[in-house]
């Protein structure tokens, strides 16, 4: 498995390589995928400018988010590569941000943010009440496995 880790903008927050990597092969374990396979994907970490661009361009919302995630499962030729999964795009800032509203660590947040990432390259989705739900069971299914005293996300 290939998972190539960017850092296009200087941050002050520590990104833990070895547990992106872990929060990655964790979440395509607990969703069928064997880790030994080529599997191969991107996570880069850039500014809060730059991913609200890309959530204006591609998902027509004009704010910054914490991650958006391309699956190259989607779209024409993708057939021919199945084990090509995606990029998956993290503002720090933004995670900081979240980290705080939901009172959790800015190193929690990040794994969240990754392991979310990682289930949309894989198909999931939260646009409906049904696929947030499950979305929110598969996210965590992994984070109590990868986070100490997971009680889940608190975003009422």
């Amino acid at each position: 498995m290939k998972i190539s880790l960017s850092i296009q903008h200087k941050s002050v927050f520590n990104i833990d390589r070895a547990g992106i990597r872990n929060a990655v092969k964790k979440t395509l374990a607990h969703n069928g995928r064997k880790v030994s396979d080529p599997y191969e994907m991107s996570v880069v970490f850039t500014g809060r400018d730059e991913i609200r661009e890309m959530n204006r361009e591609y998902r027509n919302i004009d704010r910054a988010t914490d991650v958006i995630s391309f699956a190259f499962s989607e779209g024409e030729g993708s057939q021919f590569a199945p084990f090509l999964l995606g990029d998956i795009f993290i503002c720090p800032e933004v995670v900081a941000d979240h980290a705080e509203k939901f009172k959790t660590t800015f190193e929690n947040e990040l794994i969240f943010v990754v392991v979310h990432g990682v289930l949309h390259l894989l198909g999931f989705d939260h646009n409906r009440r049904f696929d947030r739900e499950r979305m929110r069971e598969a996210e965590d299914i992994v984070m109590k496995e990868l986070v100490r005293n997971w009680t889940g996300r608190c975003e009422k």
